[in-house]
C-alpha cells in the first residue's frame, strides 16, 4: 500500500484592504499628445453624438407639447 504524503509547506497569504494599503502614485496624462483613432471609430463617435442631439431635440419637443406652447389639444 502506498501511502500519500503532503510534503509541500504551507503557503500564506497577507490580505490588505486598500484603505489600509500604502497609496501608490498616480499617473497622468501630461505631454501624452493626441490620440490618433482610426476613420471607423471616428464615424461612429459622430453618429453617436448625431443620435444623442437628435434624442435630446425629440425630449424637448416632447415637452414642450406636453406643456402646450405649440397650441395642440392636450387632452386628445
Amino acid at each position: 500500500m502506498i501511502a500519500l504524503k503532503n510534503d509541500r509547506a504551507t503557503e500564506e497569504f497577507v490580505v490588505i484592504h486598500p484603505l489600509f494599503d500604502v497609496q501608490e502614485e498616480k499617473r497622468t496624462g501630461d505631454g501624452l499628445g493626441r490620440m490618433h483613432i482610426s476613420k471607423g471609430v471616428k464615424i461612429s463617435l459622430m453618429a453617436l453624438r448625431l443620435y444623442l442631439v437628435v434624442m435630446s431635440v425629440l425630449l424637448v419637443y416632447h415637452l414642450m407639447d406636453q406643456v402646450g406652447v405649440f397650441g395642440h389639444a392636450v387632452g386628445k
